[in-house]
């Protein structure tokens, strides 16, 4: 008797968890199971990069499609910022004397990502450039309404 009462709650229980877990989580065993079996047929590297090159194709059309529609305002606000941080007393003169090394130091980065990239390092294509032409528009030209008539403003970002 007291047998049936246990296994009765302990039915009722996972009932219940059942219609709690979301459907994602319930596929997961699943997932789990094929992915050790491509491990088992094609070894671990042709499984690891089988699985990295699903997931990216599954996952960019949303996130370029985050991106377009989030980059102009974030670059917007962005600007509205750096006309902000251009008000503080020492900012303007900070940014002189760091800008070239910044300039440099992101020209090098972009230049070491291409080499790697035309070298065929797969990890090297996946690195994203440092779009300097871009942040040098954007913070040389802060949001007019944002900033004042008096705000200095950022020196574009020489390119070599």
């Amino acid at each position: 008797m007291f047998a049936c009462a246990c296994a009765l709650q302990v039915d009722e229980s996972v009932q219940e968890l059942d219609r709690r877990v979301p459907p994602v989580v319930k596929e997961v065993p699943t997932y789990a199971r094929s992915a050790a079996a491509e491990v088992q047929k094609t070894g671990i590297m042709g499984t690891a990069t089988g699985l990295a090159k699903s997931a990216i194709a599954r996952a960019e059309p949303k996130a370029r499609d985050l991106y377009t529609r989030y980059e102009p305002v974030a670059e917007r606000k962005a600007a509205e910022a750096w006309a902000a941080l251009n008000r503080l007393p020492l900012v303007p003169s900070v940014t002189r004397a760091v800008l070239p090394t910044a300039a440099q130091l992101s020209a090098k980065y972009n230049s070491a990502v291409l080499d790697g990239a035309k070298r065929g390092n797969s990890v090297a294509t996946y690195l994203p450039l440092v779009p300097t032409e871009r942040i040098a528009r954007v913070f040389a030209n802060p949001a007019a309404d944002t900033a004042p008539a008096t705000a200095p403003e950022m020196q574009p970002i020489p390119t070599q």
